[in-house]
């Protein structure tokens, strides 16, 4: 009896640690990936173009949405996003800095007549995106046609493509059956319809491939032990084309995810280890849903998913050993049923030429009406040269964003079919990643924020030195820009001499002067570009002119043309810009204007008999000023400036004409501002804004720096009279209108108002829209427009 009870005693204690230490592995990754999340805070960005096609000369115009990583809701920690159009070797022919708030923002590309044919890349990103793999910054392909070169030269097709394999989970083990998925791209980064075969090194076919959809596809395969394989490409013509393939390892393990018929999920593991503990976590985002355990058993385990349990979009499902080593992933992709319902209607369906056209908008979403949304919308025409924009915010979100490389009509993957759904997951098992690396995680690796999100304005960063190349710590360094306000911007430098300036509503081109005061006369400044210089890996090829598009190509040329010459202003304007008109230092104590006083021959005679808070002294050494409050000098030197820029010599200062000064600004008590801390300030503006001709500091770097950009407004002509309708100036627009911001009322209605032009054809309208409860949504409408309507 005794040996009985001894027994069961076992027995219940081996099954007590065996559960400790279940618990304790799921503990140790739940609280690890919970942790990192925790301190991880990611953006996603989206950009709405008019359309994907440009000529060169032509304008792109882009709406940009910043949404939380995790939830898609507006995210406001970014007040700049950085657009850059690239050119196949990563070079950048525009490069462009936009203002953002909420989330959102709206700019335009003048894309240059010198632009070759070709395909380009759209990229978009924020500073706090570039601590991140640069994967995740928005990249899209534009098509750029250029009618000084040759579409005609353009046309020599090649027929080179790519092909890659990838093994579910992670890996091939020899010995265990694995699904192996495959994406077979051309130059034009598309998928190719072809066909092939796995050998191995005896030259026997293994196994037999074609794509199911987009060049992507998948097959079973069991490599052998000792036996290596490679692919035989056989339709691309009649020459055999030979490409690698995967190569086994000796152990490991390999998983599949597959539907039942009642719609959950089974997700199997084989493994080369008999028998051992494994462990499945799945998450969307941050958020967890399953937590599994279970025992490898004759080499198999499988764990039971209810995709009710899963979140909406891309789930990752990650297993682990007993030592809590991430060993196999797969993601997926579950249809989102919240979103937001854009409900569109136009007046008509067809319309003559210069005629009125009026779409009715109505918000939706599955709980009733939506009064608030961030919407925008691009109206164009589409023939055989211009296509229908595949990128949405719908599918961009959900799916696009959580996977690697170009995803061709992604839109696709949203159709509730079973075929839709086969290819969803070939798709996920080419195309998925990870936005972390799980050893970070498991090892409580903090992530490195190298850059700052740029939560109050644009950061302009450079570096300051010595000329004998030693870094200059802790130096004061100074930022000024002359004009009717100017601004005015302290930093200090760190301990490696870099120094950041935090700017305030720094729009449009300028002329900065950024120096250090007086006592590092020998320091060497250089200002840092804010565009990140890492690329994606991005399929961007020549562009292959089709002979019968020259045709269209040609119209397309002629429109443009005949706009740019009639209408040169309406397509090259940009608004005028309201931003503070107040200095930094707000309300001055007291503003001087020299008009409204006796005019003095010098500056030194100015102050002294108009200016009564100021005392001046002159030595050796120069000039200098003190200001005066309650008729006591303060201790320490003011900062004294002209027209936003600082001036340390005084002897500068005096050497200013009074006549070219329009007024002074003083204020008389100690001010700080960022590290620096002055007696006072006295602001001297100029009537032309110009620096009333003073030299500047000699060893100031002074350039042009492109700031935020300025607003433009899109050309949108009218045609409700009848001598414009008679207006003989051609009007040759292919884009009829485009709105970065469309407004809704309270109950969720808004209108778009539009005039043709005299191009008649078809034409789609696309909105693209984001609630702020991070539902998201799209929808277009189709029109005709015809040169009469019977």
């Amino acid at each position: 009896m005794r040996k009985v009870f001894s027994r069961i005693t076992v027995v219940f204690l081996l099954m007590y640690v065996h559960s400790s230490i279940k618990a304790q592995v799921l503990e140790k990754v739940q609280n690890a990936f919970t942790t990192y999340q925790k301190n991880v805070f990611q953006e996603k960005m989206f950009i709405h173009t008019d359309k994907e096609q440009y000529l060169a000369g032509e304008v792109l115009w882009l709406k940009i949405y910043i949404v939380d990583a995790n939830q898609h809701q507006p995210a406001d920690l970014s007040k700049v996003a950085y657009i850059e159009l690239l050119d196949q070797l990563n070079q950048p022919v525009k490069q462009l800095k936009i203002s953002l708030k909420n989330g959102s923002g709206n700019g335009a590309v003048e894309l240059p007549k010198t632009l070759k044919n070709g395909s380009y890349r759209l990229r978009g990103y924020t500073n706090w995106m570039k601590n991140f793999d640069v994967a995740l910054f928005f990249e899209k392909k534009i098509t750029l046609l250029n009618a000084q070169i040759s579409p005609a030269g353009s046309n020599l097709a090649k027929r080179n493509f790519n092909i890659q394999f990838f093994a579910e989970g992670g890996d091939l083990v020899e010995g265990l059956k694995s699904n192996v998925g495959f994406k077979a791209v051309g130059e034009n980064g598309r998928g190719l319809d072809l066909a092939g075969a796995i050998v191995n090194q005896k030259n026997d076919t293994i196994v037999r491939f074609k794509p199911s959809r987009f060049g992507i596809g998948k097959f079973p395969f069991t490599p052998e032990p000792n036996m290596s394989y490679r692919a035989i490409i056989t339709s691309l013509g009649k020459e055999k084309i030979e490409k690698e393939f995967l190569t086994a390892k000796k152990i490991g393990y390999v998983m599949s995810v597959n539907k039942q018929k009642d719609g959950n999920l089974i997700v199997d593991l084989n493994s080369s280890m008999k028998n051992e503990k494994v462990y499945l976590l799945s998450h969307h985002g941050k958020n967890i849903s399953n937590v599994i355990a279970t025992d490898v058993i004759g080499g198999k385990a499988s764990f039971f998913i209810e995709t009710a349990k899963l979140d909406e979009g891309v789930s990752h499902f990650t297993i682990f050993n007993e030592a809590g080593t991430a060993i196999c992933e797969r993601l997926f992709f579950k249809l989102p049923n919240k979103k937001l319902d854009i409900q569109l209607t136009t007046d008509q369906s067809q319309y003559s030429l210069r005629k009125k056209v009026d779409v009715n908008v109505l918000l939706k979403n599955p709980i009733g009406i939506v009064n608030s949304a961030d919407l925008s919308v691009s109206v164009h025409k589409i023939d055989s040269l211009q296509g229908i924009d595949e990128s949405d915010i719908m599918s961009y979100f959900w799916l696009v964003s959580e996977l690697k490389g170009y995803v061709e009509s992604p839109s696709y993957y949203f159709t509730n079919s079973e075929e839709a759904y086969s290819d969803l997951n070939n798709l996920l098992i080419t195309q998925g990643w990870r936005r972390f690396n799980w050893s970070d995680v498991m090892q409580s690796k903090k992530p490195e924020f190298k850059f700052l999100p740029e939560y109050n304005g644009h950061l302009i960063k450079g570096k300051v030195k010595e000329k004998n190349g030693k870094t200059l710590n802790y130096a004061n360094v100074y930022l000024g820009s002359a004009g009717k306000i100017g601004q005015f911007y302290e930093a200090l430098s760190d301990t490696a001499g870099n120094f950041t300036f935090n700017t305030k509503d720094f729009y449009g081109l300028n002329e900065i002067v950024v120096q250090t005061n007086q006592k590092d006369t020998s320091a060497i400044i250089t200002i840092q570009s804010p565009f990140f210089e890492k690329y994606s890996i991005f399929n961007v090829t020549d562009f292959k002119f089709s002979q019968h598009l020259i045709d269209q190509f040609e119209n397309y040329n002629m429109y443009t043309q005949v706009q740019h010459t009639y209408n040169p202003n309406k397509f090259n304007s940009s608004n005028g810009l309201v931003t503070d008109s107040v200095t930094f230092y707000g309300k001055a104590f007291k503003s001087y204007k020299f008009n409204d006083y006796d005019r003095f021959n010098t500056m030194e005679e100015s102050l002294r008999e108009v200016v009564k808070e100021t005392f001046i002294s002159k030595s050796e050494d120069g000039y200098r000023i003190k200001l005066l409050a309650k008729d006591v000098p303060l201790d320490d030197d003011p900062l004294v400036l002209l027209d936003g820029l600082p001036y340390f010599n005084m002897d500068k200062v005096m050497a200013i004409d009074p006549n070219k000064i329009e007024r002074l600004e003083i204020v008389p008590e100690s001010y700080h501002y960022g590290s620096s801390k002055f007696d006072g300030i006295l602001s001297f503006f100029s009537f032309k804004s110009n620096l009333a001709n003073i030299e500047i500091n000699p060893n100031s770097v002074v350039l042009d720096y492109d700031g935020l950009q300025l607003k433009r407004e899109f050309y949108n002509p009218s045609y409700d009279s009848e001598s414009q309708m008679n207006n003989r100036l051609p009007d040759f627009r292919n884009v009829l209108y485009w709105s970065p911001n469309i407004s809704i009322n309270d109950k969720g209605e808004g209108k778009i108002t539009f005039y043709t032009s005299d191009v008649a054809g078809t034409y789609i309208g696309i909105i693209n829209g984001l609630s702020n409860n991070g539902n998201v949504g799209n929808a277009h409408f189709t029109f005709k427009v015809n040169e009469k309507i019977n």
